[in-house]
């Protein structure tokens, strides 16, 4: 099989999460290799004209989507799918759809919230909300990765809110909004597509070893991407043992927003829950990171699933359209 990996041109002075994308392209490039696969890379800008010209060029049996961005921009990441799309290449991971809808977080909770599945409530800059008890974490609407989130993303009331996101705004640029903080266990749960259905593999937990008093339980941007913060080693992640009931009501969770999102190929879901155990849904990525050290193949390793195993189930989810469709007429 021949698969080319598109990625997002990486210039010399990216973010640590910008340049993990690189990472991700050694690493799922080296696994399809051991698999006896042809592989290409392709680093794509702005002209898609000119990058579905060169996909077409390569010939490949499919396009392993590694793209986060587009112009160093979040709010672009649906662009190259839905190129994709348009030009009848299979691709793998989420449709274009489903990836602008889950990472406009705004959009992705309304979504959440008209299909009853459980989300912490939130407000924007331009919202009137007046709550100076509750404690509020300040979020980008676009950027993924923890991107500009601190210790002072998390505040008390709505004035303090309003001007971190004011603060968030001036320093980073974007949107940002303000959700409800649920102050509870994390867990990050990972789903595979497997044979046209999904797969949720062992669910994990980030625990906060040794945080001192006061200090926010949040993974932020330095506990994902400076080695050197305490942060970095003090976040944890293990496999627990759920009871019955609660993983049940988690799986439930999860295959519904794998259904109303019209996710495919992998995805993860993060939640959280609360003090009473209720489940608050955070975020829906419909592209995880893919590099070895990170969450998805993390899960699937405790599965049974060696991280070249991994690639080629998400490669062979993209080309199962396809596949179908040579049986049927063939």
């Amino acid at each position: 099989m021949s698969v080319l990996v598109v990625h997002e041109a990486i210039g010399a002075d990216a973010r640590p999460d910008e340049s993990d994308a690189l990472v991700q392209v050694e690493q799922v490039s080296a696994a399809m290799k051991k698999l006896g696969w042809r592989v290409s890379v392709l680093p794509t800008g702005l002209d898609l004209q000119s990058t579905i010209a060169a996909i077409r060029m390569h010939d490949a049996g499919c396009v392993f989507n590694l793209v986060e961005a587009l112009g160093g921009d979040g709010r672009l990441i649906h662009l190259l799918p839905a190129a994709l799309g348009v030009a009848k290449i299979a691709y793998t991971g989420s449709d274009a759809d489903a990836i602008y809808t889950s990472s406009q977080k705004l959009l992705a909770k309304s979504l959440m919230q008209l299909h009853a599945i459980p989300t912490p409530s939130y407000f924007t800059r331009s919202d009137v909300c007046n709550d100076s008890d509750s404690i509020w974490i300040v979020k980008s609407v676009w950027e993924h990765a923890s991107f500009g989130m601190d210790d002072g993303c998390v505040v008390k009331g709505t004035e303090a809110a309003h001007a971190r996101m004011a603060e968030s705004e001036a320093a980073h640029g974007g949107e940002w909004f303000a959700e409800k903080f649920v102050d509870g266990r994390e867990f990050n749960i990972s789903v595979l597509e497997q044979d046209g259905q999904p797969y949720i593999l062992p669910v994990a937990e980030m625990t906060f070893v040794d945080y001192p008093k006061g200090k926010p339980r949040i993974v932020g941007y330095a506990a994902k991407w400076d080695e050197s913060a305490p942060e970095y080693s003090a976040t944890r992640r293990v496999f627990p043992t759920l009871a019955d009931g609660e993983r049940n009501r988690l799986k439930s969770i999860v295959e519904q927003c794998w259904k109303v999102f019209g996710l495919r190929g992998y995805a993860r879901i993060d939640l959280r829950l609360d003090s009473h155990g209720d489940p608050w849904v955070l975020e829906i990525n419909a592209n995880p990171c893919l590099s070895q050290d990170a969450g998805f193949a993390a899960a699937a390793l405790e599965a049974g699933i060696r991280f070249e195993k991994l690639i080629e189930r998400v490669v062979l989810a993209a080309r199962r359209p396809a596949l179908l469709s040579y049986r049927r007429t063939g």
